[in-house]
């Protein structure tokens, strides 16, 4: 079991820090808006992880996977949220210098709540409707259990360390940022920034949407 924990826990971190469209979504609320966007964002995904971990215990995440309709009704919604989200920042006005001492000064004063359930839900939203985190739970994490030993822990004990993972990588990237943040409240550069970003989200979605299963 230690040795199943352990091979999993590399293969965790791997996929966790690779670049996804959850890490361009928490990379955008923190940069844009402050670090308690970025920490809203991360706790959205994880609370995703949390929700497939409890539907691959009770076997909901094998039942959407064999369902054609129900797996494509996920992939191209999830596509759809993030082309979504990708021309809402692409259609984003540049800010004028006014814009940005206001923007100064409201970067030091706590988000207010609906800010940041905003980015919560946008997190939950991204990895909840993307297919590849419904297909590591199916096939990548079964893997690493022990099928002799009791397979209902074992899940939630590798679900949950994932899950751990991810919250925590996505934490100290939020941590990092802060400290470039400054420089991208200048009013040209969060516009070119907003351009990539939506460039990036619309692409990542229609690259969801092409996909194969």
């Amino acid at each position: 079991m230690i040795s199943h924990i352990l091979a999993f826990l590399a293969v965790a971190i791997i996929i966790a820090v690779t670049p996804g469209p959850d890490f361009v979504l928490i990379t955008k609320n923190t940069l844009k808006y402050n670090n308690q966007s970025g920490r809203a964002t991360a706790y959205g995904v994880a609370t995703s992880h949390v929700i497939f971990a409890t539907a691959s215990v009770l076997g909901l995440t094998s039942i959407i996977a064999k369902s054609i309709v129900l797996f494509q009704v996920i992939k191209y919604a999830g596509a759809a949220y993030l082309i979504y989200l990708g021309i809402k920042a692409l259609i984003a006005k540049k800010k004028q210098p006014q814009d940005q001492d206001t923007a100064s000064i409201s970067a030091n004063i706590p988000k207010s709540t609906g800010n940041l359930q905003n980015s919560y839900f946008q997190g939950m939203a991204s990895t909840l409707l993307n297919p590849k985190a419904l297909i590591f739970y199916i096939s990548l994490l079964p893997q690493f259990i022990d099928l002799n030993g009791n397979v209902a822990l074992q899940s939630i004990i590798l679900a949950g360390l994932f899950t751990l993972v991810v919250l925590s990588w996505f934490l100290i990237y939020v941590f990092f940022l802060t400290y470039i943040g400054s420089w991208f409240k200048k009013p040209s550069v969060e516009w070119i920034f907003d351009k990539i970003t939506g460039i990036t989200l619309v692409s990542l979605g229609l690259a969801v949407a092409l996909e194969k299963k």
